[in-house]
Formats: structure tokens, C-alpha cells, sequence
């Protein structure tokens, strides 16, 4: 009998490495445990000792997790197979994480016997040394696990199969109890009869479709999944751009998967993502000034400071191309810094200081954008709540706020202090005071610096013209709109948009030689 695999088992908890040692007869199997490590640190040492062909092991770990495990082992041993059990749901995260170093993922609840015992055998026909003492028979790998192979990134061509047609195309679907006959069956018609089909990557949850075809074909197999999703609402298909090498097959998948996940997490109610037809984004607005929103807050506009925060907040959900994780760190630092306000102003924020890591944590691991703004309302709504029955103004300052964040959201329209005040009930002379007394300023150039700030913002982040962005902010008359910008910024908006794109392009300069 040949050289046996060894197997070191890696896990925290005592129990689940028992229970993983007592699921397999190992040595009936050809597979010898060699030991097991509590944490990271410990097996390293124990990969050192005793030179296993196959880790399994946990992420969440003390000391060491398995994370760190994964790229130092892989660093120091790079034949070194690892099978990686974790808890969380999110397999694509956990794949993205690990591609250049695990040859395999299991959920822990999910494990059983059969599927580890099945993950074992398929990584020990990967190990040269084991093929060679003559462990197992290699046999002779199918066209599906050749392409699963080159998916994964441990094949790094076909290795001389032969497809039938010229084109390729890469279809991936996310959805419940698939059944990869069924999906295939779906391109089992004219005019698809001499159309080529491979499954693989299959689970339960999971299944990539690789389809051979003619160039003719395209369209046609365009609109079939299309038409497919409203048979299979429960599932989301996404079709990327087609290719002729199939050589490329992993860089295609990579890339189009990794644009197409940003739209998985802002559109998860759309389940059809084809190349060429992927949703339109909202045109980029101006950037969120944190200090204003800031500035709003301590003053106590609060309702002028959510309609400014809420209305970005709708913006980026809708700029699709956005990865998901500057979106949620955008939501977390808005949760932090409106603690660190609530506790500077004295407000009595005990309860929600203690949920403020329950928030961070779902934001975080939220698989879409509703889950993640309905953390984030949730948030915001008890810090309303908070504020309501503990701030002590009168109701006409909180008028005030009304105003204040109504100026702000039609800022674009025609406004008059004698209107606004009528339509909010409110004595106009008051209002008028208002303006003078806490903005230095009256009401006509209060208005003028909002829409100049807007102004600036457009001028800084797009093309749009310098006439058009005048009637944007709400001016009828484009050289009385050039004017107040010269008296309020000291410069004309031709030369604000030079001298920003000139010291963008310094600043960019700058960081290139830094780099070099």
C-alpha cells in the first residue's frame, strides 16, 4: 500500500475536532490524522513537525486565525492543501477571501462525513507525491472538472479537450435547491441543438453553466435566460461576456463576477444580470461634506442635517459600480461620528453607546443594501427618538430646523423668505431676525451660499457646463449666478474649475513620483 495522506485537524473547540476525527474510518480511507492545533500558532508548528499533506481548518480562532493560518502556511509551504470550516453564510466572501490559497470550503453546518470524506479524496488527486507512491489511482478527470480546476486556479489550461464550437460563455446562478439537469435542459431546444453545455461548481445553492456555442447563438441564448427568470424567480442568473480562448476562462469569471457581485449587493430584488444590459446608475452627485453635516448637528438643525444625510445616503444607493464595502464603511462612519456628537453635545446616549458595535456588525455583514439601510434607519431612528425626549428647545426652533431643511432640499426652486415663512406658518419678521443673528447674514445671502456650495460641488465632480450648473442651483440669470460666485468665493467659476483641476492633477503628480 502506498504512502498515506496525512490530515491535521485545526479548531478552538475540542468537540468539533472529535467530531470531525470520528465522522471518517481515516485509515480505511488511505488518510492518517497526524494532529490537531487549537489555534493557528499551533499548527504551524505541527505543520513544521509533522509535514501534513491536508490542514482542515476553522477561520475564528484565537492567538492566530485562520485567515493569518491560511497565507502563512501557504507562504512556507506552498504545496500544503487547505480545506477552510467556517460559520458564515456568505460562501462568496469566503471564497474571494481564500482563492489564491484554499482548495476547498465547507460550512460547519453543513458538514457531514460524505461531503468531507468527497472534498479529501478530490484534493488528494491534486498531490503529486501521493499519485506518485501510489495512494490512488489517478483517473482520468472529466471535462467539468478540468473547467472547475481552471475556475479555482489550479489548472491553468484545458490540458487538450476539444470543444466543438468557437465561442464560450460563462452563466452563474444563485438560487435554492438547484438541480444542474434542470438548468442545463433549459438550452435543450432550436436553436440550440448543437450547442455544447457543462455544469459545474454545483451545490445546492450554487451552479456555473460554461456554454459552447456559435456566434450566431448569442442572441438567442440572451433572450432563453432571460425568459428563464420568470420560470425561476427563486433563482439569479448572471451571464458574463463571452470569450474565445478558453484558456481565459478564470480571468473572465474574475472580473465579471466581481462587477457583477456590486450590482448582487445594490439590486438583490433583479434576478438577471446579462453583460451588456447591466442597470444604469445614478449619475454621480456631489460628495457628502461631513463637516457641514457636522456643523448642522451641532447647531441642533436636526431634520436639516438627516435631509442632507438622508439624500446622499439615497444617492449612493443607486451608484451600482460602487463597491459594497465602501458603501457600508460610509454607513459605520456616519453611526460613529453621530455617537461621538450625541456625547459631546451631553445627551444621555448610554443605550445606544451599547448597541453601537450591534449596529457595526450588521451594517457589515449585510448581503445587500436593504439590510444594511434598514440597520442604518434603525440606527437613526432611535437617535431621533433620543433627541426628541431629551432636547429641551421650544417648538418654534424646531420650526426653525423645518425651514432650514427645506432650503436645503429646494434650494433649486425660486424661493422668498415672505413664502417660505407663509408656508411654515411663521412670523416673517422673526425669521428674518433668525438668519441675522445666528448666520451673521440675512436669509437672500444665506441662500446664495447654499447654492454656491452646490455650485462647487458640481464644478469639482463633472462636466457639466458652467451655464447649465448656474440653473442647476437656481439661477435664472447665468452672469448675476458669476457674479455672486466672485463675491462669495473671490473667484469667477472658470477659474474655480481651472485651479481645482490643476491642483487635483498637481496632487496626483505628486503621489505618482511618490510611488515610483
Amino acid at each position: 500500500m502506498g504512502e498515506m495522506c496525512k490530515v491535521l485537524i485545526v479548531d478552538d473547540e475540542m468537540l468539533i475536532r472529535q467530531g470531525i476525527i470520528n465522522y471518517i474510518d481515516w485509515e480505511q480511507e488511505g488518510f492518517q490524522i497526524v494532529g490537531e492545533a487549537s489555534n493557528g500558532q499551533e499548527a504551524m508548528q505541527m505543520i513544521g513537525e509533522f509535514s501534513p499533506h491536508i490542514v482542515v481548518t476553522d477561520i475564528v480562532m484565537p492567538i492566530m486565525d485562520g485567515i493569518d493560518l491560511v497565507r502563512e502556511a501557504k507562504k512556507a509551504f506552498p504545496h500544503l492543501e487547505i480545506i477552510v470550516l467556517s460559520s458564515f453564510e456568505n460562501f462568496d466572501y469566503v471564497r474571494s477571501t481564500f482563492q489564491n490559497g484554499v482548495a476547498d470550503y465547507i460550512l460547519k453546518p453543513k458538514l457531514n462525513g460524505a461531503e468531507l470524506l468527497r472534498i479529501l479524496k478530490q484534493i488528494v488527486n491534486r498531490i503529486p507525491d501521493l499519485q506518485e507512491a501510489g495512494l490512488l489511482e489517478k483517473p482520468k478527470r472529466s471535462t467539468e472538472e478540468i473547467l472547475e480546476n481552471m475556475l479555482l486556479g489550479y489548472d491553468s489550461s484545458a490540458d487538450g479537450t476539444v470543444f466543438p464550437n468557437s465561442r464560450f460563455v460563462l452563466v452563474r446562478i444563485h438560487g435554492n435547491k438547484l438541480d444542474s439537469t434542470q438548468l442545463k435542459a433549459v438550452f435543450n431546444r432550436i436553436p440550440f441543438e448543437d450547442i455544447a453545455i457543462y455544469s459545474f461548481a454545483g451545490s445546492e445553492t450554487e451552479s456555473m453553466l460554461l456554454l459552447n456555442f456559435n456566434p450566431n447563438q448569442l442572441e438567442a441564448i440572451k433572450g432563453t435566460i432571460e425568459s428563464q427568470v420568470a420560470q425561476t424567480l427563486l433563482a439569479t442568473w448572471m451571464m458574463f461576456e463571452p470569450f474565445e480562448k478558453i484558456d481565459d476562462i478564470k480571468q473572465v469569471h474574475d472580473e465579471g463576477f466581481a462587477k457583477m457581485k456590486k450590482y448582487l449587493f445594490y439590486l438583490p430584488e433583479q434576478n438577471v444580470f446579462v453583460y451588456d444590459n447591466l442597470p444604469e446608475e445614478n449619475e454621480k452627485q456631489a460628495n457628502f461634506d461631513l463637516n457641514h453635516f457636522i456643523e448642522m448637528f451641532k447647531d441642533g438643525l436636526f431634520n436639516a442635517a438627516f435631509a442632507y444625510l438622508e439624500n446622499h445616503v439615497s444617492d449612493l444607493g443607486g451608484r451600482y459600480n460602487n463597491d459594497s464595502f465602501e458603501f457600508k464603511s460610509f454607513l459605520g462612519n456616519i453611526v460613529f461620528n453621530i455617537i461621538i456628537l450625541l456625547d459631546a453635545m451631553k445627551y444621555d446616549n448610554k443605550e445606544i453607546e451599547q448597541k453601537k458595535y450591534g449596529y457595526f456588525s450588521a451594517i457589515n455583514e449585510a448581503e445587500h443594501v436593504h439590510k444594511a439601510l434598514a440597520q442604518f434607519n434603525a440606527f437613526l431612528e432611535e437617535v431621533r427618538t433620543n433627541i426628541l425626549s431629551l432636547n429641551k428647545t421650544a417648538d418654534q426652533a424646531n420650526n426653525i430646523d423645518k425651514i432650514l431643511a427645506y432650503i436645503e432640499q429646494h434650494y433649486t426652486e425660486p424661493l422668498r423668505l415672505s413664502e417660505i415663512a407663509s408656508h411654515f406658518h411663521f412670523n416673517a419678521s422673526y425669521l428674518s431676525s433668525y438668519f441675522s443673528a445666528h448666520h451673521k447674514e440675512g436669509f437672500s445671502e444665506y441662500l446664495n451660499r447654499v447654492r454656491i456650495k452646490k455650485s462647487m460641488d458640481l464644478l469639482e465632480n463633472s462636466l457639466v457646463t458652467i451655464s447649465n450648473i448656474s440653473g442647476m442651483v437656481g439661477y435664472s440669470d447665468h452672469s448675476y449666478f458669476c457674479k455672486v460666485f466672485k463675491r462669495i468665493t473671490g473667484t469667477s467659476p472658470g477659474s474655480y474649475r481651472k485651479e481645482f483641476r490643476a491642483r487635483h492633477e498637481n496632487e496626483e503628480n505628486g503621489l505618482s513620483h511618490l510611488t515610483e
